[in-house]
């Protein structure tokens, strides 16, 4: 799966994991390995850790911490899709004056925040015992200056074809829009609103509390190319 234009990856299945190359990177970046680890270590929560024996090599494109303007390409051994757009972001995040934010919305019908957190806890709880998992939604907030048009096609793009669970993509006012004229439209909030079902293999109890980070990638990445 190819996808970008001004930078471009490329996932390729291998037979215990996933090659990514990052095609068109600046040269002279620095990233370090606790770049990448400080992003992977987000993927955890109650009950769900990543695989212990995954393991990246970086194959060109990185020497002494700084990209020197080669492809940079990471065969990325136990890992999956959305693990490999985290370190699309991790890079690409050096490139971006700002950084968007993603919170979670709902984890199992329940609204995220300290008022409720206690309620999502037992239902995580619930999930862990009985194998299960909950669907969840999340938030993106992106920078003011984003050019909506553009940016819709290729996070879309990228969202849907790595991550299945995605069922829904709403973008500023979402469905909202439709009950409002021209004469009391505002301005239009740069925000992204994403539905998940529950996690196919039911390993991850909510999705948005562990995607979070790979939806931030997947914006990053979509910002630099739109």
């Amino acid at each position: 799966m190819i996808f970008g234009k001004k930078i471009k990856i490329n996932f390729e299945n291998t037979d215990n994991g996933i090659k990514l190359s990052i095609i068109n990177f600046p040269k002279n970046i620095s990233i370090t390995a606790l770049d990448f680890g400080k992003d992977l270590a987000k993927r955890t929560m109650e009950g769900y850790s990543p695989n212990p024996e995954e393991e990246i090599d970086v194959i060109s494109g990185i020497i002494d911490e700084k990209t020197n303007g080669e492809d940079i390409v990471f065969i990325y051994t136990h890992g999956d899709l959305p693990s490999a757009m985290i370190l699309v972001g991790a890079l690409c995040k050096k490139l971006l004056l700002e950084i968007p934010t993603v919170n979670p919305l709902e984890i199992g019908g329940i609204f995220h925040g300290e008022k409720n957190e206690a309620y999502i806890r037992v239902a995580i709880q619930k999930m862990i015992i009985t194998n299960d998992a909950l669907g969840s939604s999340l938030e993106i907030n992106l920078p003011q200056n984003t050019d909506m048009n553009k940016f819709k096609s290729i996070f879309s793009e990228i969202a849907f074809s790595l991550i299945p669970e995605v069922q829904s993509i709403q973008f500023g006012l979402g469905t909202a829009i439709s009950k409002k004229a021209n004469s009391n439209l505002n301005i239009q909030p740069k925000r992204v609103e994403i539905s998940l079902a529950p996690h196919i293999e039911s390993k991850i109890p909510a999705l948005a509390l562990v995607y979070d980070i790979v939806f931030q990638s997947i914006t990053i990445f979509s910002l630099l190319n739109s």
